[in-house]
């Protein structure tokens, strides 16, 4: 079997990051051929890709309502000439937009469901006042025509995103595989006898510095920890649009707790170096890192972001808190204090964890690809 996976770019970010995941275990199947292959030189995984067979392609797909399409593709199709796959497996629009340009009728096609892409949405009055939206309704056209033609395959990652395929998708279009996503588990479980270097409380977190993201919330949980005189150190990983607004916001609050990491390697160490992972976002379509810092042996605190609920348990393994300064605090304080209740939680955390494990997810991937070739015969 051979297997072309898709993506826009290799930027630091959950779904890339899973993506090279998948390809790295399918790469030691010997009955399977992966390539990677990225549609952009960006790339923040350079130690991964060199162990995987990996290529980067300068081609691209934008229909465009006005006629003004750009399509370049050639690149690409000698990809195809060459590899010869039996799976085009796509990450994120941009990929599905080539991926469906030049389809290929020996090709199975697989779109891999990240979140719930906006340009799926359904059509709303107010869209004929809004040129980005008709934008949007003229790709979501173009390419449902194309993936009905090659009956096009969805993996959804939670409750929440099958929900809205379902309810986006025509109902003979509705080839949905729900398929949770997966951590290395090995690479985040602490060391036996690990030690931290100090006894200081450390609360972590990492992602894209976004508006959803919503770390500015955590600067105000920073602030009213340190009115409280919690001795503390607050961890935000990761780089984005937000980032300088964060970072004023809080100067402004003089929270001298916040240290500000920028992207990093080597996840693993910091998340051994906490205690407590929080979580802020208003949109989550599943929360890879919430994974990641179980696996550490840490607790979750976490807004509900509609997809992360799904791997959050009440009293096991973290809480589902509201956007509250008052109730983070609380259980952070909680937490720090009750060494019986954190112990309980984090060795919950990392037996839960190994349920996402990444070679499990791909026995279980390979059994989809294996149905979905066998139905073409």
């Amino acid at each position: 079997m051979k297997v072309l996976h898709l993506i826009r770019s290799l930027k630091k970010a959950g779904a890339e990051k899973i993506c090279i995941d998948i390809c790295t275990e399918l790469n030691k199947r010997k009955d399977i051929q992966v390539l990677l292959v990225s549609m952009s030189p960006e790339n923040d995984f350079e130690k991964l890709t060199k162990k995987i067979p990996f290529t980067i392609i300068n081609s691209k797909v934008f229909p465009s309502i006005s006629g003004k399409s750009v399509i370049e593709t050639m690149e690409y199709e000698k990809i195809l000439d060459d590899f010869k796959p039996d799976i085009v497996h796509s990450h994120l629009f941009w990929s599905e937009l080539l991926a469906k340009q030049c389809l290929r009728d020996n090709i199975t096609y697989v779109s891999h469901c990240h979140d719930n892409m906006r340009e799926f949405d359904n059509f709303k009055l107010d869209s004929v006042f809004s040129k980005m939206k008709l934008t949007a309704l003229y790709e979501k056209r173009w390419i449902l025509k194309r993936m009905k033609k090659c009956k096009n395959h969805f993996i959804t990652i939670s409750k929440d995103t099958t929900d809205y395929f379902n309810n986006v998708l025509p109902r003979e279009m509705r080839n949905i595989y729900f398929l949770p996503n997966a951590i290395n588990v090995k690479t985040y479980l602490k060391p036996e006898n690990y030690k931290k270097k100090n006894k200081t409380l450390k609360l972590m977190n990492i992602g894209r510095f976004a508006k959803y993201k919503n770390q500015q919330f955590l600067i105000d949980v920073a602030k009213e920890l340190d009115n409280r005189n919690v001795k503390f150190k607050m961890y935000l990983a990761g780089k984005g649009t937000e980032l300088n607004n964060v970072k004023l916001k809080a100067k402004k609050l003089n929270t001298q707790s916040v240290l500000f990491l920028g992207n990093i390697d080597n996840v693993e160490n910091y998340l051994w170096e906490s205690d407590i992972y929080l979580h802020s976002a208003t949109y989550e379509p599943f929360g890879l890192v919430l994974i990641e810092a179980m696996a550490a042996g840490l607790p979750v605190l976490t807004t509900n972001g509609t997809g992360n609920v799904d791997v959050m348990e009440k009293d096991k393994n973290g809480y589902i808190l509201p956007e509250n300064v008052h109730e983070f605090c609380n259980k952070i304080d909680e937490l720090s204090k009750n060494k019986t209740l954190y112990s309980r939680l984090s060795k919950y955390c990392i037996e839960y964890s190994k349920k996402f494990d990444i070679m499990n997810y791909t026995d279980r991937l390979v059994y989809f690809y294996n149905q979905i070739l066998n139905e073409r015969t």
